[in-house]
């Protein structure tokens, strides 16, 4: 069966849609009817309800949808970050967010819901949060508007080397630098520059797993490679920033891999680059007349 662009199948092992009664498209999920249930709702703004349930109405799995989430439904909200572009906030979703549809006896499906979840907050419309999961959006009693996402447990890149730097071996920093350069890839290959890229924007998440994974955040000051009018421009945290920006040139892609080997480095070393300097116009001298980052004896090549 066809729907617009997209092609999808029906699976008698899926179950029967209970609306259509059709079978379904996905374990316990008919595309052809449940999208359309999970957007009887409004956040009283025509805006904001015209853009999620246009995301609802293309969702192909239960745990995929976007939720608009009463406000009230969160509970014990606190700041545990803040930047140029906006604050980040912990809190607990009483309402818990959508688990993977679980096989069950009979070859049934049955959908689920963690009890309650712990989630992050970020204010809208300031930057941006990649790769992390979306659950949704809220709206505070003050009328400010909240991404709901999935809740990064062990914190940014550099909190996490100066705390645990002892305990991660190579392969787990191998494993990072992997996911960290994945993320920047798919940034370059949609056609952006992030453009202030260190380790306070790179999130680490253990979750339910063992394995670490990391995920590049904080696109507020990411540049269109078409529309890019940076020239002249120097923001972000110096020893991240490539020498010719610090001369005045546009930021480009190979400004964000000048970061990356800067990042590179401090997970070779388990120190941000330069620490104990200060960050002012004469190490900015020192970077463009070739001072660069050291990697730590036994880092591999």
């Amino acid at each position: 069966m066809q729907n617009k662009s997209f092609i999808y199948y029906r699976k008698s092992e899926y179950g029967k849609c209970a609306d259509c009664n059709e079978d379904n498209t996905q374990p316990a999920w008919c595309i052809s009817c449940d999208p359309d249930k999970a957007t009887r709702w409004t956040s009283g703004n025509k805006d904001i309800d015209d853009c999620m349930k246009s995301f609802q109405l293309r969702t192909w799995r239960y745990e995929d949808v976007i939720e608009w989430i009463p406000f009230d439904r969160l509970s014990v909200v606190e700041e545990i970050g803040k930047g140029g572009f906006g604050s980040v906030y912990r809190a607990t979703w009483l309402d818990g967010i959508r688990r993977k549809v679980e096989k069950i006896n009979n070859g049934n499906y049955k959908r689920a819901r963690e009890a309650s979840s712990i989630v992050a907050l970020k204010t809208l419309p300031e930057g941006s949060l990649k790769e992390l999961k979306i659950y949704g959006l809220t709206q505070n009693s003050k009328n400010r508007y909240f991404m709901v996402l999935q809740y990064a447990d062990s914190g940014n890149l550099y909190k996490f080397l100066r705390t645990k730097f002892q305990e991660v071996n190579w392969k787990t920093k191998l494993k990072l630098l992997k996911d960290i350069s994945y993320d920047l890839y798919q940034i370059h290959r949609a056609g952006y520059i992030h453009a202030d890229f260190h380790s306070g924007n790179i999130l680490q998440d253990k979750h339910l797993s063992t394995t670490l994974q990391s995920y590049i955040t904080d696109l507020g000051l990411s540049k269109n490679t078409n529309e890019n009018d940076s020239e002249g421009e120097i923001y972000g945290v110096m020893p991240y920033v490539a020498p010719e920006v610090l001369l005045g040139q546009k930021f480009t892609k190979a400004a964000d891999i000048y970061s990356f080997g800067v990042i590179m480095s401090e997970i070779s070393t388990g120190q941000r680059p330069f620490d104990g300097q200060n960050f002012d116009i004469k190490l900015a001298v020192k970077i463009c007349k070739g001072l660069k980052p050291e990697f730590a004896p036994g880092t591999p090549d």
